[in-house]
């Protein structure tokens, strides 16, 4: 039977942590090793992880429940990051990659691998979902489209086993171990959006990624239900915006989708902004994430209390 070790990143959410670790133990696909990245989490994980028999993993290698506390917070990209390049050195054979706030159903690994040796491919992602969400399943990329350079999304909720997609997020997939070593590691300088993308695109140089509909994987955290009210944006905005422009830039098909992409990113944003009545509020984050992102600056560039 192959070797699972799994990955769960965290960042002071420890009543969602709980779960997951639970739900990870109740998997019928036995996991070899489950890994808790704790991004200097401030909320008790720490003393909750030692008090329920997880080891260091700088001391304990070879225990199935280990852990690993960052010195300080190197958001979801870094977190991500370094754990897959610790769990490598396991001896495992695949790779589950999850956040602190999912919650896989029991048969969700079984039946990602089950759908990786139906397809004979090396990466499989669950079914996202929740209250009030929708999973989106990108089965192409419109890169070569300076207007769009975003994702094609499946136009109807998935009636089939099995989909072929373009894209991933940290949410869930299963990768094969060697692959993810061929390819390297997560790109840390996202800081937090876009660094799931961009593996994505990475690991598709040698493997397709196939969605398995019947691998489900619980939001724990609920979609918050639409008010009518838009909020100004905030460091999270800033990212995003950032880290799209960087995207484009290192992905675009053509040099007008790597060039003319982003100035229509921020037209689209400004246009947005002053339809929800926030345009003054948003104006610096569009233009600081916009000139940041064509600037090539990476990392941690603002706190995320901004």
């Amino acid at each position: 039977m192959e070797k699972v070790g799994a990955i769960v990143v965290t960042y002071n959410r420890l009543s969602c942590l709980r779960n997951v670790l639970s739900a990870l133990d109740k998997q019928t696909f036995p996991i070899s090793h489950v890994l808790v990245f704790d991004n200097s989490s401030n909320d008790g994980t720490h003393q909750y992880l030692l008090n329920n028999g997880y080891k260091d993993f700088e001391k304990n290698i070879i225990q199935k429940h280990l852990f690993f506390r960052s010195k300080e917070n190197l958001g979801g990209a870094g977190g991500f990051s370094k754990a897959v390049s610790l769990i490598q050195k396991l001896d495992i054979d695949k790779i589950w990659i999850m956040d602190d706030d999912v919650l896989p159903e029991e048969k969700t690994l079984e039946l990602l691998i089950k759908g990786m040796i139906d397809n004979n491919v090396k990466v499989a992602i669950p079914r996202r979902v929740g209250k009030n969400f929708e999973d989106q399943i990108a089965i192409d990329f419109a890169m070569g489209n300076f207007l769009k350079a975003e994702k094609v999304l499946l136009k109807e909720r998935p009636k089939k086993d099995y989909y072929f997609v373009k894209d991933m997020t940290f949410e869930g997939p299963l990768i094969d171990v060697k692959l993810s070593k061929k390819v390297g590691l997560p790109d840390p300088s996202y800081f937090i959006f876009y660094d799931d993308t961009d593996y994505a695109f990475r690991l598709q140089k040698y493997s397709k990624i196939v969605y398995v509909s019947n691998a489900k994987l619980g939001r724990q955290i609920p979609k918050p239900s639409s008010s009518g009210i838009v909020s100004p944006y905030t460091w999270r905005d800033y990212y995003m915006i950032r880290n799209t422009v960087l995207f484009e830039k290192k992905y675009g098909y053509n040099w007008k989708v790597r060039q003319i992409a982003p100035y229509i990113l921020v037209l689209r944003r400004i246009k947005h902004s002053y339809e929800e009545k926030n345009l003054r509020k948003n104006l610096r984050i569009i233009f600081k994430g916009w000139h940041d992102g064509m600037k090539g600056k990476r990392g941690k560039t603002i706190d995320p209390n901004y």
